[in-house]
């Protein structure tokens, strides 16, 4: 809607004077606001301000419906802030301090969550889109011009509420937002290089830095290959000391946060070393889902834009374009493809790229569009903002309800969360897969799966538990091992008597680890199978719907301990 009325007002001049309406909406809007010899126009601070606006109401009005945003990853972020705040109760874990890359959302909770933990949330959340609609405003202002950043807005929209969003991947979508705006100063340093500039670009990349590594390793990447396609070696030099110098500090720092992060301790050597790859249909769905920020298939007309994009973008492929050339987004998509989606306990870890070469095909669109193809893309930003506010509602009642069963857990108990299954009503996410971190901030509970096996995150244990017991064995186990056929089929072996042992011994060895570790079990959508094996000293004290909760014989009220 609010984009509508900026049409309006902004080609009033021009709209009700052409024989066809396509062609007047097209030039009517072009000529008030993108003409830059038109003295009435907007500048382009007010463009850059009303779109980015509006895209970031298109994106954070479903905010005002929920206490904590339902976002995959969130609850356990929460979580991690709660055993922060709150040392005593969880001695086990050790802090590892602020000055760290990807440690912004643990500020922004260290600091704002003092005052609520959900709301702080919430607050970032609305932070992270007001910054991803502005940095795309502006990035496509910048390198587009007026003439075409209609048509690059049009485009662009699956960008703000993203795939990172909708996973809690909050830091890296801040910085990737934060690396667009890198861009453009880069670029200005280019044109016209300036010490203060390069003062200014080092600052903005140390933030990119704490925010999160990986944007700056691109920009860092896109800008030496730009300095490498001088002519001559006097010019490269000059080139590097102008552009690449200022990234140097906040890149330094990047090898730190990566070598902390891949070079594993003795605790974690079982999530080390490990990898995973996309099949080739998941790397071409990739380029769509790793963008879009839908959390049901109900909010899929995201597919519109990632298949209109790279079409209209063909026409200009020879376009040259500062940092994003057609060398680089060659070089960006080998990499996506030749890289793993998961390395060394990193997820998603190629699909990081995608953003930036939509970026790339963002500078690419033509100056124009057929009026179909307009109202087509309109008509679906407006659709996913609705469909995305009835989702955070749907997926906010299923946070809900595996959250029925708190006050079968008493304060500090010492809880094993099972998750037969990952979501309920979500496809695009796993967004009950931490949802057990509601336990943790509503009852001091105990917190096996939190985020805590790495050097890199915030927190760390101090003794490690069995990895039975911790991430990234215990993420999975109760779904693989929901029923003997199931676990066959994931370990490739036929359903045989021998399967069915090896399902049983598996679930007798966890146990016998599990039991005198843990007071309460907490159980979704358990299998039968499954809840035959629980110990017989486990009683069930509560079950609604797909949850149930058990407690151990012998157990106490209040405080417990293992």
């Amino acid at each position: 809607m609010l984009i509508g009325l900026h049409l309006k007002r902004f080609a009033r001049g021009r709209l009700y004077h052409s024989t066809c309406a396509g062609a007047e909406i097209q030039e009517g809007y072009n000529a008030a606001v993108f003409d830059p010899h038109r003295q009435t126009g907007l500048s382009d601070r007010r463009i850059v301000a009303y779109v980015a606006a509006a895209l970031f109401a298109l994106a954070a009005w479903p905010l005002l419906l929920v206490d904590l945003p339902p976002l995959q990853d969130f609850p356990n972020h929460v979580a991690t802030a709660h055993i922060i705040a709150h040392p005593d109760l969880y001695p086990e874990y050790a802090f590892n301090g602020l000055f760290k890359s990807n440690a912004l959302l643990t500020l922004w909770l260290h600091v704002f969550g003092r005052l609520g933990l959900f709301g702080a949330a919430r607050a970032f959340t609305a932070v992270v889109l007001a910054t991803s609609a502005f940095a795309i405003a502006r990035f496509a202002l910048y390198f587009v011009g007026r003439r075409r950043f209609p048509v690059a807005i049009l485009m662009a929209w699956p960008m703000v509420h993203s795939f990172a969003v909708s996973m809690a991947f909050l830091n890296f979508a801040f910085a990737f937002a934060l690396s667009l705006i890198l861009l453009t100063v880069l670029d200005r340093q280019r044109a016209q290089p300036t010490v203060s500039r390069g003062f200014g670009i080092a600052a903005l990349c140390g933030a990119v830095w704490y925010a999160h590594p990986f944007p700056l390793a691109v920009v860092g990447g896109l800008v030496a290959l730009e300095v490498a396609g001088r002519n001559t070696w006097q010019a490269r030099i000059r080139a590097g000391a102008e552009l690449l110098l200022p990234l140097l500090p906040a890149g330094l720092l990047s090898l730190l946060a990566a070598q902390q992060h891949l070079v594993k301790s003795a605790h974690t050597t079982v999530s080390g070393a490990a990898f995973s790859y996309l099949n080739p249909l998941e790397t071409v769905l990739h380029f769509w889902t790793d963008v879009s920020g839908a959390l049901t298939r109900w909010g899929s007309m995201t597919i519109v834009p990632a298949i209109l994009l790279p079409v209209f973008a063909w026409s200009r492929r020879r376009d040259s374009v500062p940092f994003l050339s057609g060398k680089a987004m060659a070089i960006l998509t080998a990499a996506y493809v030749g890289l793993p989606v998961m390395l060394s306990n990193w997820w998603y870890f190629n699909c990081r790229l995608i953003p930036f070469l939509w970026a790339g095909l963002l500078l690419r669109v033509p100056e124009k569009l057929p009026r179909s193809v307009s109202i087509v893309l309109l008509t679906c930003a407006l659709a996913f903002s609705i469909v995305t506010g009835i989702d955070y509602v749907r997926l906010d009642r299923d946070n809900s309800e595996f959250a029925a069963g708190m006050d079968a857990v008493p304060t500090r108990a010492t809880l094993l969360p099972l998750m037969f299954a990952q979501s309920k009503t979500s496809d695009f996410t796993a967004s009950l897969t931490h949802a057990w971190g509601l336990y943790t901030v509503g009852k001091d509970a105990s917190a096996p799966l939190v985020f805590a096996v790495e050097r890199s995150y915030p927190i760390t244990y101090r003794e490690f538990p069995p990895p039975a017991l911790i991430p990234p064995a215990l993420d999975r186990f109760a779904e693989q091992h929901a029923t003997p056929a199931h676990l066959c089929k994931v370990v490739g072996v036929p359903p045989d008597d021998a399967c069915e042992a090896l399902w049983r011994t598996g679930w007798v060895g966890f146990w016998r680890q599990a039991t005198p570790r843990f007071s309460h079990v907490l159980t979704w959508a358990m299998t039968p199978e499954a809840r035959a094996v629980i110990p017989e000293r486990y009683h069930r004290v509560f079950a609604a719907a797909e949850l149930e909760i058990y407690v151990r014989e012998g157990t106490a009220s209040g405080a417990l301990t293992p």
